[in-house]
């Protein structure tokens, strides 16, 4: 695995899901309350989110190109021998996405429920 790739990778992975990332982190700092950090992420994941996600896949393709330009393996018999940059670059920033979706999911159905796990579950 390139590390230089995987690097790229996790950056524009971080890049893809930072509209839900970014309300989290506020909340978590305490600069929003939960309530408008899920408002945040709902509005900017529903109608923003392939926006969010273009903006990833054109970040580490512009850095991919970039990396094979220092390595001069801008043309194409260059390029293939560069497959384990893209391996890496792809792989990470699926992982990176998905791992931080499934994070920031958990934590809003947490934020959800939690006055009645704070009640012990009891009503009021």
């Amino acid at each position: 695995m390139d590390r230089v790739g995987a690097g790229l990778g996790a950056l524009a992975g971080l890049v893809g899901i930072s509209c839900c990332m970014l309300p989290t982190v506020l909340a978590a700092i305490g600069l929003s309350s939960v309530s408008f950090a899920l408002s945040l992420g709902t509005t900017l994941y529903y109608g923003y989110g392939w926006y969010f996600r273009a903006a990833a896949l054109a970040f580490a393709g512009l850095a991919t190109l970039a990396v094979l330009r220092r390595r001069r393996a801008c043309t194409l018999p260059g390029a293939r021998g560069q497959l384990p940059l893209f391996v890496s670059v792809g792989v990470a920033m699926i992982v990176v996405y998905a791992v931080l979706y499934a994070l920031t999911a958990w934590l809003a159905r947490l934020a959800a429920t939690e006055p009645a796990a704070i009640r012990g579950g009891r009503g009021p």
